[in-house]
């Protein structure tokens, strides 16, 4: 799972959400959002639905579309956010230089 997979999932994991916002919380551009959302909507670990359009002319904009994870997304993202937890730890413990000492 990649880097920018796991930054939507973290936000995602928060609340649910439009894109341009999910690009702002997670320092993605648009262009790497969008692709990531599809693949986890084929995945069936993401939902989307278009908001009320009334509620956007209200606000004179377009209709947002908010994305949200699905109740078995939601369990995946968990699982797969912690394992590359782990992952990162392991990583870092073998990338930490570590004090040697004198060699006899």
């Amino acid at each position: 799972m990649t880097l920018q997979t796991q930054a939507v999932l973290a936000v995602l994991l928060e609340r649910e959400t439009w894109g341009f916002d999910l690009s702002k919380e997670s320092g993605l551009p648009a262009g790497t959002i969008y692709p990531i959302l599809q693949r986890l909507t084929a995945a069936g670990w993401v939902t989307s639905r278009w908001e009320v359009a009334e509620a956007a002319q209200e606000e004179g904009r377009p209709p947002r579309r908010y994305y949200a994870l699905t109740t078995e997304g939601r369990a995946r993202a968990v699982n797969a956010l912690s394992e590359a937890a782990k992952h990162r730890t392991r990583l870092t413990g073998l990338l930490s230089p570590e004090p040697r000492g004198e060699q006899a």
